[in-house]
């Protein structure tokens, strides 16, 4: 008898520690799953917050996005829309309960104090609308940087007429479609008042690119560090360099500039390297894509191509 209690209570205390286990792995997929839904449902970057909470039957996002002086364009509205729609739902992922919401107010910055842009109603009451295409990633059949090496080229250079040392600003010298415009806000930029850097990086992480400051192995000795920076989107990576013209200077770019650029790409080896500055490009840069055909030089006559190859719209 003291057999049978003892096989009893060992058959028992196996199903407990396996009921466990089970119950453990199956937490720690369902974490996984949710953290891999929310990953890859939101497939834009997420713009900067300002500030979120839930009162009543509201849930409120803030971005931290500048207004431009007008009212905000119907796509920066809908795109931030769709925004605030995923981003409560990573928070809802996280544990964030929704009992008793009815509504997601959308947010951004006017003068550092929020305006509301829109009112987002949900389908029922604690139930989140499905995500909106807008936040669709472009098809991966489409590489953005590969468009930027293509239109870039066919980009006549002239040199500059006049030799004026001073230039307009990139702001006053490209054009973007409503949607590019949106997507360039949404990503912090004010595209009024926006500098080279602006321009460079912002096209990059809209269109899905991390970009960091580039460190060991890619440096140039007349660019500062802080205008150097690696990009990647899955497997494409490369380095970008900017080079923006100050008063005063001569409104070409050096040639000098074109040497280091190649010798750092040489060094650090990248996939892909972009240098883009607002400054007139020099006819030696062609013979340099040609040796290198990883370089793309984005200079003042090819700045327009640079945004338009993004196809942001």
């Amino acid at each position: 008898m003291q057999i049978v209690i003892v096989v009893l209570v060992v058959v028992i205390a196996i199903a407990v520690v396996g009921l466990a286990v089970y119950a453990v792995r199956s937490m720690s997929q369902s974490a996984t799953e949710r953290i891999e839904t929310a990953s890859t449902r939101r497939r834009r970057p997420m713009p900067p917050v300002e500030s979120f909470h839930v009162r009543g039957e509201t849930a409120s996002v803030v971005f931290s996005v500048p207004l431009g002086d007008g009212e905000a364009g119907a796509h920066l509205t809908e795109l931030l829309s769709a925004h605030a729609v995923e981003f409560v739902r990573e928070k809802v992922a996280d544990g964030l309960p929704l009992e008793g919401v009815h509504h997601i107010a959308v947010s951004a910055m006017r003068s550092g104090a929020p305006e509301l842009l829109a009112t987002v109603d949900l389908p029922d009451v604690g139930e989140l609308p499905e995500e909106s295409p807008i936040l669709a990633r472009e098809p991966d059949a489409h590489d953005p940087i590969a468009a930027v090496a293509q239109v870039v080229a066919d980009a006549s250079v002239a040199a500059p007429s006049g030799r004026s040392d001073t230039l307009d600003p990139v702001a006053q010298i490209v054009e973007l479609s409503s949607p590019t415009e949106a997507h360039l806000r949404a990503m912090g930029v004010d595209p009024a008042a926006m500098s080279l850097d602006d321009l460079a990086v912002g096209f990059l992480r809209a269109s899905g690119y991390q970009v960091e400051p580039a460190r060991s192995g890619f440096a140039m000795p007349s660019v500062p560090p802080d205008r150097m920076y690696r990009f990647s989107r899955g497997a494409d990576s490369g380095v970008l360099a900017v080079v923006p013209h100050h008063a005063g200077e001569y409104p070409e770019l050096d040639e000098k500039v074109l040497a280091e650029f190649s010798i750092a790409v040489a060094q650090a080896n990248p996939r892909r390297a972009i240098l883009v500055t607002d400054k007139f490009g020099p006819y030696a840069m062609y013979e340099r894509e040609r040796r290198d055909p990883r370089m793309v030089f984005v200079t003042r006559e090819r700045l327009q191509s640079y945004v338009d190859s993004f196809d942001l719209g």
